[in-house]
């Protein structure tokens, strides 16, 4: 479970940072791309997430290692970093797409 937690907060930070990074790139209307939204929001939620995720590879660090971990552990670990890459790919898709309604940058 504690390596679950870990990947889960580590592929949202991943997801955020690249996302926000890709939205003040590409999106500069939307209103995360503001720095009082990105102070103010995205920072203490990515620090919250690192925290988490490094405390649960500290604690499984400590009581087992990475080879206490059952199969069913790295297999749901793999899925969820799947699931988080392919919903990277459909949400960068739709950042750089754009509104509805005005026409795509070439």
């Amino acid at each position: 479970m504690y390596l679950l937690i870990a990947v889960a907060s580590l592929c949202g930070v991943g997801l955020i940072g690249s996302l926000v990074a890709l939205a003040c790139r590409h999106r500069g209307d939307l209103w995360i791309t503001s720095d009082t939204a990105i102070l103010c929001v995205v920072s203490p939620v990515m620090i919250l997430l690192l925290t988490f995720g490094g405390v649960s590879i500290g604690y499984r660090m400590t009581h087992g290692g990475v080879f206490a971990i059952p199969a069913a552990g790295w297999i749901a670990s793999a899925i969820l970093i799947a699931a988080s890459a392919s919903l990277w790919v459909l949400l960068a898709r739709l950042i750089r797409r754009g509104r509805p309604g005005t026409p795509s940058p070439a």
